[in-house]
């Protein structure tokens, strides 16, 4: 039996502002996850990254459930040099 995915409502809330194929990336990646933890695979830590965006969970095995807690949209990192204004 697969684990089910449970999103907190302030996480599902920032999902709906995000674009719609970084949503269906974290999607797929949540459901792969959650197909692996059901086989008996152990996660290598309690966040997923797609994109810009960090997805935190928990996964609670008695309850069969993966939790999504957190969802948080990191911007791109700005580039080390800016172009400099032209002088007249």
């Amino acid at each position: 039996m697969s684990y089910r995915i449970q999103v907190h409502p302030e996480a599902g809330s920032l999902l709906r502002t995000l674009a719609p194929h970084v949503v269906l990336r974290l999607g797929h990646s949540l459901a792969e996850l959650a197909e692996a933890i059901s086989i008996g695979d152990d996660p290598h830590g309690d966040e997923l990254r797609i994109d810009d965006c960090v997805m935190q969970f928990a996964i609670d095995h008695a309850e069969r459930l993966v939790r999504v807690t957190h969802i948080e949209q990191r911007e791109a990192l700005s580039p080390l040099f800016t172009e400099a204004p032209a002088h007249a």
